[in-house]
């Protein structure tokens, strides 16, 4: 009867069971971070408003963004309301008005890609995902604040594709952001004549007390959306900084960016217009700026406060740490961009620069080998349709094995010289044209580059290299385009630039 009543007693809750304690972990308050900001619908099995929808078919379409009362012409003269969109969930069948039903969906990146309107010509996902995956980026969530971002400098942005691209690879770091401001985000690092003007002073026109407080809460919501974006863009743990030339093509890239998903990758980019040099410089600036305020913080408050930038900045310079991990140009003469880039590039940083031919990759190269850049190549890949992982190329410099015949007739002073320049040039010429097939086979790179003094007294580090280029495997097909990769290699400016980067030895 007592364990009757005992077990009663349990039941109705009178008496707490007895269950063992399960110990709860000691967690330090730092470690939760509560969710302070409200985060984008990401839930895409239902379209919403502001969606774009494609539409397959032979030809395939992609939808404006939906918004209520608004339609979309379809095949065959039909239209569909966007009414009759919003709400339904993803690949039901929609009918349309005067034509047939259509099984919607949202769109993949690559069709995203291939179908929005453009300014430029964009690189498609398969060149995107390739360049993506040569970069090797590795990301993860951290709730360390001492740790620095990843940050990614795109120069070029174009379309904005392969910003999409690289802006999914490090999304696993960040948390989903909060809705984005209606503002643009784009930074002008040139100001604008148009800017200047607009500053002067205009009449100002009277207004109407209903539409002044309407006014009044749209500015109030619009500052409080930007104040939460720009604290939530405070605490990334990866930023991809993309830069344009132009500010057209880079508000049209934002918009792209945004439209994608919701903008679910939109808070990974920061979009700026200019010239990549100006904004190396003005990121210098601030992060020397930065570091100047906090060292005279501890000094004083308002030392700190009372400084003038150009005073902030002056001789902090050479202090700022490199701080890029990758950086992919994009752009007409990158090779003039890469002294600029390579000096904010991070021990094993990686240097990608895309171009549409082979000898471009060549300049850049020889820029490298000029300016004794700390930065060794890894790889020539060629891009193109029917190529699924890259096309290999062997692009390097490399001394001639044979004797120079000009050199050898200068230096003996022989009075049938005339007769045998004629013919040292003709040779000359072939050992130009077969450079590739004259450097030592299967010698090594440091022997072949610190070759003695031939018998003529003219050594092969003081004749000028040969550009090599031709494919690792097979024959050379049209493609579209060649992505060079190049490693930041502390001390390779000397001694690994003149040998591995020069890259004399040949193993093809």
């Amino acid at each position: 009867m007592a364990r009757l009543l005992q077990a009663l007693r349990r039941i109705l809750g009178s008496t707490p069971s007895p269950s063992p304690t399960i110990p709860t972990p000691s967690v330090p308050s730092q470690s939760v971070v509560p969710r302070r900001f409200p985060s984008i619908d990401t839930n895409f099995t239902y379209f919403r408003e502001g969606d774009r929808v494609f539409i397959p078919g032979r030809t395939p379409l992609l939808t404006k963004p939906l918004r209520k009362g608004g339609r979309t012409d379809a095949r065959r003269g039909g239209q569909l309301e966007h009414d009759d969109i919003i709400g339904r969930r993803v690949r039901d069948l929609i009918p349309a008005r005067k034509g047939p039903a259509y099984r919607l969906f949202l769109p993949t990146l690559e069709d995203y890609v291939a179908l929005t309107p453009r300014l430029v010509t964009p690189i498609y996902s398969a060149d995107a995902n390739l360049i993506v995956s040569l970069l090797d980026i590795h990301v993860a969530p951290s709730s360390d604040p001492d740790q620095p971002p990843l940050e990614i400098l795109e120069s070029g942005t174009g379309h904005g594709s392969l910003t999409l691209h690289l802006a999914r690879a490090i999304q696993g770091a960040n948390s989903v952001p909060p809705p984005f401001p209606a503002a643009s985000q784009v930074v002008n690092l040139v100001p604008s004549p148009s800017s200047s003007s607009s500053s002067s002073p205009t009449a100002t026109p009277r207004s109407n007390p209903e539409t002044t407080t309407t006014t009044e809460t749209e500015a109030t919501e619009a500052t409080t959306t930007q104040e939460n974006w720009d604290a939530w863009r405070a605490q990334r743990k990866a930023i991809i900084h993309t830069v344009d030339i132009t500010r057209k093509t880079a508000r049209h890239a934002e918009t792209l960016v945004r439209g994608f998903r919701r903008g679910i990758y939109a808070g990974n980019v920061d979009f700026s217009a200019g010239p990549v040099e100006t904004w190396v410089a003005a990121q210098k600036q601030q992060r020397s700026r930065r570091h100047h305020n906090t060292r005279t913080s501890f000094v004083g408050e308002s030392d700190s406060q009372t400084a003038t930038p150009a005073e902030a900045v002056e001789g902090k310079e050479g202090e700022v740490e490199p701080f890029l991990s990758y950086a992919i140009l994009d752009m007409p003469s990158a090779h003039l961009r890469i002294p600029h880039v390579a000096s904010i590039l991070k021990r094993d940083g990686l240097l990608a620069v895309f171009m549409p031919s082979v000898t471009q990759i060549g300049d850049c190269m020889e820029v490298i080998r000029r300016e004794r850049l700390p930065l060794v190549q890894e790889k020539v890949v060629e891009l193109g349709q029917g190529i699924s992982s890259g096309r290999l190329w062997d692009v390097r410099f490399a001394y001639p094995k044979a004797k120079d015949p000009l050199a050898v007739a200068a230096a003996s002073g022989a009075a049938s010289g005339v007769e045998e320049g004629v013919e040292a040039q003709e040779e000359a010429g072939e050992a130009v044209v077969s450079a590739g097939e004259e450097v030592a086979d299967g010698g090594d790179a440091a022997t072949t580059a610190s070759s003695t003094t031939s018998s003529s007294g003219v050594t092969e580090e003081s004749q000028d290299p040969v550009l090599v280029c031709r494919p690792k495997v097979g024959l050379r097909i049209v493609g579209g385009g060649f992505v060079g990769i190049w490693r930041r290699i502390e001390g390779a400016g000397e001694k690994v630039n003149a040998n591995a980067n020069a890259n004399v030895d040949t193993d093809a």
